[in-house]
C-alpha cells in the first residue's frame, strides 16, 4: 500500500504523456505519415519547410542525397517523418542508406530502410539524408515528408521535385539541382553537397515590417528583443496617418494575428483588430473587428463596427501572415468610444490558429504591454513582466519536486535511523521532515499569492484546478498535524492515516499539475521539459523501491518490523521506549543514509535544471538570440 501512490505518479504520467512521440513516429503511420500523439489537424498553410533532392535523374541503384530543411531558413522544427513514393501512391520505395545521428529508419510495409524519422524531440534546422534507388522499380517517384513543427503545429505532404529513376545510364549532369559551386561534365553517382548560403537568412532579416519603429511608428512583439533582431513569432506596429492609424501585423506559422485596445493588462471588455488567414479576400486574408467580453473572443459584424477598419493588404505566403489595416481615429463600439489619439491603451497582441467555424481558436503566442501608453507615442511598448510567474512556478518546483519529496523520503524510511541523536529536542528524522514540510507549505502559499496577484483573476484548465486543490490540501497539513492525538490514543491510527493520505495526495497531485504547467502559453517552457519531469518520477519511484527493499531485509534481520512505514508509531504498548531495540539503529543503517545522499543530490540537481528553464523561459529562443549574436548574424 505504501508504494500505491508512488507508482501511480509514473503510470499516470506514461498514460497521460505517451502520445508526445519525441522518440520518433510508430510504424502505424507508414502509410499516412500523421504523428500519432492525438494532436491537431495538419495545417492547411503553405508549409515553411521543403523538401530538396541532389538530383531529378538517376539510375536504378544509384543514390542520391535528400535534405529536410526551412524555407526561407530559420524556421526550426522538432519532429518528421519521410518516405520515396510513386506519385499518387503509398507504398515507400528505395533504402535510405546514410542518416544523422538524430534520425532513425523504419521499415514499413515490409521493406527495409525504406522511412525515416526523428529520434528525439530536439530542434532542429535541417536534416539531410542519403537515398538508393531501388533495381526493380522504374519510373517517378517523390520525396513526400511531415514536418512537426511543436506538438500541435504540423505539415503533411510537404514534397521534393520529381526525381525519375532510369534503367540505363548516361549523362544526367544537366539533372542535378543540388546547391553546389562547380557541376562537372562527367556522369557522377556522388551526390553534389549542400551548402548552407547565408545570403538568404540576411534577406529574411532585412524584414521591412520593422522599418522605423521607434522613428516613425509605434512597434510591439510577442518576444523580448524581437523588434531590434527583426525576429518577432507575432508583430504589430502602428502608424499615425491623419486622422487614421494603420496597424501592421505580422505572425508566423499562425493562421491569425490580432491586436486588443485594452484598459489594463488582461483580456476583459477589450476592441480587437484581427487578421486572419481564412480563404476570404481576394487573397485568401481578411480583417475583421472583434470584442472580447471575457477570456474568449466575439467577431463583430459591420453594423456593430460601423466599417471601423479597412483592410489595406493581406499575404500569406511561406509561413507567414501579414496585414496592412486602417482605423478611424474615433471608433464607437459595444457602447464604448475608443479615441486614439487622446487615450491611452495596453496592447494584447496574441496570434494562432482558427477553428472550423473560421472563429480565433485559443492563441499560441500572447503577449500583454507592461503599461498603456498613445499610440502615437513612436517610442512604442515593451511587454508586461513575467516575473511574478517565473517566480510563482520555481516556489511550486522547489515546494514540490525538491522540499515534499525530501520530507516524505526521511518520515517514510528513516526514523529507525540516526537513532538517540535529537535537535531541538526531536529525533532527527522528524526535526527534517518538519523543516521540510514546513518549507512545502510556505512556498505552497506564497506561490498561490503571487500568480493571483499577477492574473487578478480566476483561470480555468486543469493546471489551474489541480493547482487549487494541491494549495487547500497542503495549507491544512500541518493544522491537521498539531491536532495530532497522544500516541496511546486510540484516534492515533485514524489521525496517522489521514495525516499520510492527505499529504501524499497533495504530492502527486502537485507534481500532474507541474506537467501540466508546461503546456501553457504563458509559461512558455519547452516540449523537452516533460522529459525532465519524466526523469524525476521514475528516480523517485526507484529510490522508494530500492528503499521498501532494504527495510524488509533490515526487518527480518532485527526480528521486528522496521517502522519505516507512516501508518505505525514507533511507540506502543507492545513496544516500550526502553527497548533495546528502540536505542539503536536498525539494520543497514549505512546502507539508507548512501541513498539518502544519492537521492538529496539527484533531487537538487533536477530541482536546479528545472528552476533555470522557468527563470530563463524561453530558453530556446533566448539561446538562439545568444548564438546567433555570438555569431555576429
Amino acid at each position: 500500500m505504501r508504494l500505491l501512490l508512488t507508482t501511480g505518479i509514473l503510470v499516470i504520467f506514461l498514460v497521460a504523456f505517451s502520445d508526445s512521440r519525441s522518440d520518433g513516429a510508430p510504424e502505424k503511420a507508414c502509410t499516412s505519415l500523421e504523428p500519432e500523439h492525438g494532436a491537431s489537424k495538419p495545417k492547411a498553410s503553405l508549409s515553411p519547410y521543403a523538401v530538396k533532392v541532389s538530383k531529378v535523374l538517376v539510375v536504378k541503384g544509384e543514390k542520391l542525397q535528400v535534405m529536410i530543411t526551412s524555407s526561407p531558413e530559420g524556421v526550426n522544427f522538432h519532429g518528421f517523418m519521410m518516405q520515396a513514393r510513386a506519385p499518387g501512391t503509398t507504398t515507400p520505395l528505395g533504402t535510405f542508406t546514410e542518416f544523422p545521428s538524430e534520425a532513425q529508419t523504419l521499415n514499413c510495409q515490409d521493406g527495409n530502410q525504406n522511412t525515416v524519422s526523428h529520434t528525439n524531440a530536439y530542434q532542429k534546422k535541417s536534416m539531410k539524408f542519403e537515398w538508393q534507388a531501388p533495381s526493380d522499380y522504374e519510373g517517378d517517384i517523390i520525396f513526400n515528408a511531415t514536418v512537426v513543427q511543436n506538438f500541435g503545429t504540423y505539415w503533411t505532404g510537404v514534397i521534393s521535385d520529381i526525381v525519375k529513376v532510369a534503367d540505363h545510364s548516361g549523362d544526367n549532369s544537366s539533372h542535378s539541382v543540388g546547391i553546389s559551386t562547380t557541376k562537372s561534365p562527367k556522369t557522377t553517382t556522388t551526390p553534389e553537397p549542400y551548402t548552407t548560403e547565408k545570403v538568404v537568412k540576411a534577406t529574411v532579416r532585412a524584414d521591412p515590417v520593422y522599418d522605423g519603429c521607434g522613428e516613425t511608428k509605434a512597434c510591439f512583439g510577442s518576444s523580448p528583443d524581437c523588434v531590434e533582431m527583426q525576429d518577432c513569432p507575432a508583430f504589430v506596429s502602428i502608424l499615425v496617418k491623419g486622422s487614421y492609424y494603420e496597424f501592421e501585423m505580422k505572425g508566423t506559422d499562425v493562421q491569425y494575428v490580432a491586436v486588443g485596445l485594452s484598459d489594463d493588462k488582461f483580456m476583459g471588455d477589450d476592441s480587437v483588430i484581427e487578421c486572419a488567414n481564412d480563404g476570404s479576400g481576394s487573397k485568401g486574408v481578411n480583417a475583421y473587428m472583434s470584442w472580447n467580453p471575457g477570456k474568449f473572443n466575439q467577431r463583430l459584424s459591420d453594423n456593430i463596427t460601423n466599417n471601423a477598419i479597412e483592410l489595406l493588404t493581406g499575404t500569406a505566403a511561406d509561413g507567414t501572415l501579414h496585414c496592412k489595416v486602417s482605423r478611424s481615429e474615433v471608433t464607437e463600439i459595444m457602447g464604448r468610444t475608443y479615441d486614439l489619439a487622446n487615450n491611452k491603451y495596453f496592447l494584447l497582441l496574441a496570434a494562432g490558429n482558427l477553428k472550423g467555424d473560421k472563429s480565433l481558436a485559443f492563441h499560441d503566442v500572447y503577449v500583454a504591454s507592461a503599461e498603456s501608453n498613445y499610440l502615437s507615442d513612436v517610442s512604442g511598448f515593451t511587454a508586461a513582466s513575467k516575473l511574478l510567474i517565473r517566480l510563482h512556478g520555481a516556489f511550486m518546483v522547489t515546494a514540490w519536486i525538491g522540499s515534499a519529496s525530501l520530507g516524505i523520503l526521511l518520515a517514510r524510511y528513516f526514523r529507525q535511523t540516526w537513532v538517540g541523536t535529537q535537535f531541538c529536542g526531536k529525533d532527527l528524522w522528524f526535526a527534517w521532515h518538519r523543516m521540510f514540510m514546513v518549507l512545502t507549505w510556505s512556498l505552497t502559499v506564497v506561490a498561490f499569492i503571487l500568480i493571483f496577484v499577477d492574473r487578478q483573476d480566476w483561470s480555468d484548465g486543469p493546471h489551474a484546478i489541480l493547482g487549487v486543490i494541491t494549495t487547500f490540501l497542503a495549507f491544512i497539513q500541518p493544522f491537521g498535524a498539531a491536532l495530532r492525538p497522544h500516541p496511546d490514543s486510540r484516534k492515533r491510527p485514524i489521525f496517522n492515516w489521514l495525516h499520510w493520505l492527505v499529504g501524499n495526495v497533495a504530492h502527486i497531485l502537485a507534481i500532474v499539475t507541474i506537467f501540466f504547467a508546461g503546456k501553457l502559453t504563458n509559461a512558455e517552457l519547452p516540449a523537452w521539459l516533460i522529459w525532465i519531469l519524466v526523469a524525476y518520477v521514475a528516480f523517485h519511484v526507484c529510490m522508494h523501491l530500492i528503499l521498501s527493499i532494504a527495510g524488509c531485509i533490515s526487518e527480518r534481520q532485527s526480528g521486528k518490523r522496521v517502522n519505516s512505514f507512516p501508518m505505525k508509531d514507533i511507540t506502543n504498548s507492545r513496544m516500550p521506549l526502553q527497548s533495546a531495540e528502540r536505542k539503536q539503529d536498525a539494520p543497514h543503517s549505512c546502507f539508507r543514509k548512501l541513498m539518502l545522499a544519492v537521492y538529496i543530490v539527484g533531487i537538487l540537481a533536477i530541482t536546479v535544471a528545472i528552476i533555470v528553464i522557468i527563470v530563463l523561459a524561453p530558453i530556446e529562443e533566448e539561446w538562439e538570440r545568444l548564438t546567433s549574436r555570438a555569431s555576429g548574424n
